[in-house]
């Protein structure tokens, strides 16, 4: 079985790093501070922010277009 990677995939912090070719902790600060949509913050302070593979993808997308 083949597994498909579809824009409602969730992933963590590192690859929404990779794909906006930034640092995790970049990541992380950005998420705080609103400006990247999070769709679940697991459970304790130092809880995983989980995002839409979509909406990085998008962030990336406009973020590209602004440079």
């Amino acid at each position: 079985m083949l597994w498909s990677v579809g824009p409602n995939d969730l992933i963590g912090t590192d690859e929404a790093a990779q794909l906006l070719g930034v640092s995790k902790p970049t990541v992380k600060r950005r998420a705080r501070a609103g400006l990247l949509t999070v769709a679940v913050k697991m459970p304790g302070q130092t809880g995983a922010y989980l995002f839409h593979r979509a909406d990085i993808e998008a962030h990336a997308e406009l973020v590209e277009v602004a440079s």
